[in-house]
């Protein structure tokens, strides 16, 4: 499984998105900044009252982010092999075609988690170190928050390992990118939109619950692989 993944690394070059990632902190501490702006300007705003809804507004938009990111490579590397016609090719390896799929998959899920729980430190870094010259949120921020935030990322970087696999069930259907893509757009918007500091995902539980969802979706959409027409 490792050799396969190493191979879909090299071959799909997922390094060159780093640059993506960066791209995509700052732009979400962009987004962060023009909330506190926008609290500046009108003082019926209100979202940085504390910092658990403060961290719950940074946990949202990093996973909302990459989570949607995802689908993106994921669809490139399952979708788009059979729209390039090169799955035929792939599918003729000495290897079962569920373990092709499954080191594909695998490979999106763990960079999934990677991407969401590193963006999520250095945001949240980035949201501190301004907040300690602007005093963004107007209260004490203590040791048992930091970990209980540090806690909730962990959770949701699992959370979306699992969750990014969900759009593939739908890509799958039409062999269609853009269903791919529309899909965890709609997804996470559905379970991570933040709400006056509620979230489906705001929890201890559901996290997890996403996570093992996305996990049997993901099965459920290669179950066939082996039988199934790729020409």
């Amino acid at each position: 499984m490792l050799k396969l993944m190493k191979l879909e690394l090299k071959k799909y070059k997922i390094g060159r998105y780093f640059p993506g990632i960066l791209i995509a902190n700052a732009v979400i501490l962009l987004l962060i900044s023009g909330i506190h702006v926008a609290e500046q300007v009108d003082n019926g705003i209100d979202v940085f009252q504390d910092y658990k809804m403060a961290f719950g507004v940074i946990i949202g938009f990093v996973k909302i982010t990459f989570v949607i990111f995802a689908s993106v490579i994921l669809a490139k590397l399952v979708i788009g092999e059979y729209n390039a016609k090169t799955v035929n090719i792939l599918f003729t390896y000495p290897v079962r075609r569920k373990k092709i799929m499954a080191a594909k998959l695998l490979l999106v899920s763990l960079w999934t988690f990677a991407t969401v729980f590193l963006s999520g430190l250095f945001v949240t870094g980035g949201f501190l170190l301004a907040d300690a010259s602007l005093n963004m949120v107007h209260e004490t921020l203590t040791a048992p928050m930091i970990v209980d935030h540090v806690l909730r990322m962990l959770l949701n970087a699992v959370s979306a390992a699992g969750l990014c696999l969900i759009p593939l069930l739908f890509g799958m259907m039409k062999k269609s990118v853009p269903a791919t893509i529309v899909s965890a757009v709609i997804l996470v918007t559905i379970t991570d939109s933040n709400n006056m500091g509620f979230a489906l995902s705001a929890g201890y539980i559901l996290p997890l619950v996403f996570a093992a969802v996305g996990v049997l979706a993901a099965f459920w959409s290669i179950r066939k692989i082996e039988t199934s027409d790729v020409l």
